[in-house]
């Protein structure tokens, strides 16, 4: 019995440290989502076309043609151009293409999502999408916030971000002295997570 203890020190050791990483408050780790994207809801594939009207598929694929614009292939036989629609969700995620954003930069990359479209990476009281664009030889991200599901979706910048938490003092700490040392997109994710799920403690 005593030759045995030795080996069970290291496990209560970091057994002990994920109990206290598990409870400590106010991380990015806390509220890391378990996929970076979000999907509308947990229905099978859709389309939202220009006029508004959904239309279920049991299977979207994104397809990258060498000479032909991007395209949706669905079912595994109808394509479906992002002129064609306002949204759609595949598999994985949610996407919206920027015809329905009130201001950011006009993007034609398809590596994640139709081009032109952002991917939806929160939803709730917050919603946080994100899109890519060239920035000279590269494809980076670009990040656009709505508040609900029938605000404007703008492109992300401190002064939005001060405008939406304004009335919301702990949110406004929690993102920018809590987690100011993030990434953007963890912090944004962060953030959503809070709002979204109420996370934040209330003062007493």
């Amino acid at each position: 019995m005593k030759r045995s203890l030795p080996l069970i020190l290291p496990f209560l050791s970091i057994i002990l440290l994920l109990n206290s990483c598990a409870t400590g408050k106010n991380s990015v780790t806390d509220f890391k989502p378990e996929s970076p994207n979000v999907k509308e809801n947990n229905s099978i594939c859709f389309v939202q076309k220009n006029d508004g009207s959904i239309q279920n598929y049991t299977s979207l694929k994104l397809v990258n043609a060498v000479f032909n614009d991007a395209y949706l292939l669905a079912d595994g036989k109808t394509r479906i151009y992002p002129k064609e629609i306002k949204a759609y969700q595949d598999n994985y995620q949610y996407a919206i293409s920027q015809n329905s954003f009130t201001n950011g930069r006009k993007s034609y990359v398809a590596i994640d999502a139709l081009p032109g479209f952002a991917v939806q990476i929160a939803k709730g009281k917050l919603n946080v999408y994100c899109k890519k664009f060239y920035n000279g030889a590269h494809a980076v991200d670009e990040f656009y916030l709505q508040t609900g599901d029938n605000g404007p979706i703008k492109v992300y910048s401190k002064q939005l971000m001060n405008e939406i938490l304004k009335d919301n003092a702990e949110a406004f700490t929690f993102f920018n002295n809590n987690i100011k040392d993030a990434s953007l997109l963890k912090k944004l994710q962060a953030l959503a997570a809070v709002i979204n799920n109420d996370h934040l403690i209330s003062k007493n």
